[in-house]
């Protein structure tokens, strides 16, 4: 049986972004290892996300990085199935229609 490849994974990422209107941007900092692969914006707000083959691990250095990410106040997310990315994508639509209802 043939793995998944981490690019199905992205590209169902991508999909499942755009059928629900968010942007879903590839990031790539030359000069800053370990930074999460893609940039989400959702009408709840920025979020990153790293994307995995399945059942891959992150790196040392992408560990540290998440890690200084989140410490300055960034919301970071792995995926690494569809499953998961079904999750993530939910979380965004529950936050967001959460703050919908919540008064200005």
């Amino acid at each position: 049986m043939a793995r998944t490849r981490e690019s199905t994974i992205e590209d169902y990422l991508l999909s499942q972004c755009r059928a629900h209107g968010f942007l879903c941007l590839k990031f790539v900092s030359p000069a800053r290892g370990g930074v999460p692969d893609r940039i989400v914006v959702a009408p709840r707000g920025t979020v990153f996300v790293e994307v995995k083959r399945p059942g891959g691990q992150l790196r040392k250095l992408q560990q540290l990085t998440h890690a200084k990410l989140r410490r300055h106040g960034a919301e970071v997310h792995v995926v690494d199935d569809k499953a998961s990315v079904d999750v993530f994508i939910a979380h965004l639509l529950k936050t967001s229609s959460d703050q919908q209802g919540a008064a200005p």
